[in-house]
């Protein structure tokens, strides 16, 4: 299967700036399976059309348009456009998307509450009925219908709620929809929160065998040094390992309307991995970022040394 634009009259018209066609810098580094191999393992150029079933997670800066204080519907149609591409030819996809609390929070504007439970559960039940409307009316363009999971660490822990959630997803995915998962925080409390959309992206990545995770963030991937200190630092394009080296470059995140940042990115890789689950970090802010990874952009690959495997529980 090839990499070609869903449109072809588009795609001449709209050909990928030259940044997505090489990298910015030379080969950036080596893989850090253990720090100093030289040799890359990375194949030649992944295929991200080799991918049976996909998620892709969607950062809540790239839901949110700051200036408007709602949602990047050009963004998201474009995002929609890559997925509808890959539907067509024969992949199944799963959206892992935040951005719920942040629209929310626009709404209630009290972003100075923004961390009293309270203010975040009620800008949740606001938001998050924009954000699936928004994602319905996108997808329906492309002739796809959404189906809204909400999910809470209960059903991902507990052996039966974990197995209820596949059966559901599986169900979702053979009857040709696209399903939409965010975390329950209408309903969560400090206690039973998964905590972050990557790692729950992760775990629902490992639950129903998806060989392919992908996390579209505000940051081209993972940095040696934090880059809005170090703008010379180097990116890594592969990690076959997480090492504790790999862990001290992980960074958490300023943004009042993400969890966890970089580090959470590292734990989500950890589920991944664990699971056979191949997981790419990659900037998502411009227009069509699955086309984007596919034409060679920047983007920091995680691969696993064994094959997907699920366990009940």
């Amino acid at each position: 299967m090839g990499t070609s634009h869903p449109n072809e009259a588009i795609s001449r018209r709209k050909q990928p700036p030259r940044w997505l066609r090489t990298k910015s810098r030379e080969d950036v580094v080596a893989p850090f399976s253990s720090l100093g191999e030289s040799k890359s393992k990375m194949d030649d150029k992944f295929d991200l059309s080799s991918a049976r079933l996909v998620v892709v997670k969607i950062g809540s800066t790239l839901v949110l348009d700051t200036e408007t204080s709602g949602i990047r519907n050009s963004w998201l149609e474009s995002l929609t456009e890559d997925v509808a591409r890959l539907l067509t030819r024969g992949q199944q996809v799963v959206l892992v998307s935040s951005g719920a609390v942040a629209i929310g929070s626009t709404i209630v504007d009290r972003l100075d509450a923004y961390s009293q439970v309270g203010h975040r559960q009620a800008a949740a039940a606001l938001g998050q009925v924009q954000l699936t409307h928004s994602y319905s009316e996108s997808l329906k363009r492309h002739g796809l219908q959404v189906a809204q999971l909400l999910i809470g660490r209960g059903d991902l822990v507990d052996p039966d709620r974990r197995l209820n959630t596949r059966a559901v997803l599986l169900r979702l995915i053979d009857l040709g929809a696209v399903p939409l998962v965010n975390e329950n925080d209408t309903t969560a409390t400090c206690g039973t929160r998964v905590g972050d959309n990557d790692r729950l992206a992760a775990w629902i990545a490992e639950i129903i065998n998806a060989d392919l995770l992908i996390l579209l963030s505000n940051v081209d991937g993972l940095f040696i040094k934090d880059p809005r200190n170090d703008p010379l630092t180097l990116m890594l394009t592969e990690v076959e390992s997480i090492t504790r080296e790999i862990e001290a470059m992980a960074t958490q995140s300023v943004d009042p309307y993400s969890s966890g940042g970089m580090i959470s990115k590292i734990e989500a890789g950890k589920i991944a991995m664990n699971a056979g689950c191949r997981m790419i970090i990659a900037n998502g802010t411009r227009s069509h970022p699955l086309y984007a990874i596919e034409s060679g952009g920047p983007s920091t690959h995680f691969i696993p040394s064994h094959g997907i495997g699920f366990e009940g529980g």
